[in-house]
């Protein structure tokens, strides 16, 4: 019974799991989200229909939504889709740490696909160690997003990032990479990048 089951176990039922960690194989598709919102902005949105969700905000935002999905799920159902969580995955968290919220993105993603939702997953990645596995049950030739956030602001980050992107467009070959953040210029190279702008851009532009 689900009440019982503390682990979730539910959440990847009748998956298909591939790769090193065993991930949830995600069924592929071609959606491009508008008019994307977070998941803190979405009470009380009127017109929710024209909209999609992102979870590109604070872990502290949506962490319970690990354990009671279901209670979003009526509010979640009047949205477009969902750009699906992205639980942080920084190179300071212990190696299991980062597998875990790697694997949380993955399973809730599938959960969420199975439930109906029109779904767009998120590929992320703390360093180049994880690219043989961090995108284990990520769809080829797919809708794929990625957030910039925090990652512009270092050489390091930067390099990061990008590596991973080429890393992605390899082995995935997105239908279309979604980014959300500002343009990136070394992101020119590929025809099937685009862009919205982040919960942190939309505050700062409202403010001016």
């Amino acid at each position: 019974m689900r009440k019982y089951d503390i682990f979730k176990l539910y959440y990847w039922h009748g998956a298909t799991l591939v790769g090193r960690y065993r991930l949830p194989q995600l069924e592929p598709n071609r959606l491009i989200p508008r008019n994307v919102i977070s998941f803190n902005e979405r009470k009380g949105k009127s017109h929710p229909e024209t909209c999609w969700i992102d979870f590109f905000i604070d872990d502290t935002l949506f962490e319970n939504f690990w354990n009671h999905p279901e209670m979003s799920f009526d509010n979640l159902r009047k949205y477009e889709g969902l750009i699906t969580t992205d639980y942080s995955m920084l190179p300071e968290m212990l190696p299991s740490q980062i597998i875990w919220n790697c694997t949380r993105n993955r399973i809730m993603a599938f959960y969420l696909q199975q439930q109906g939702f029109n779904i767009i997953p998120v590929a992320s990645w703390s360093n180049s160690d994880d690219f043989d596995w961090c995108f284990d049950g990520l769809p080829e030739d797919s809708s794929i997003a990625i957030s910039s956030n925090g990652c512009m602001s270092s050489p390091y980050g930067k390099r990061i990032l990008l590596e991973g992107v080429a890393e992605l467009q390899k082995r995935k070959k997105p239908y279309k990479l979604i980014v959300c953040g500002r343009h990136i210029e070394e992101l020119d190279i590929y025809d099937n990048v685009m862009y919205y702008p982040s919960f942190s851009q939309r505050w700062k532009e409202r403010a001016n």
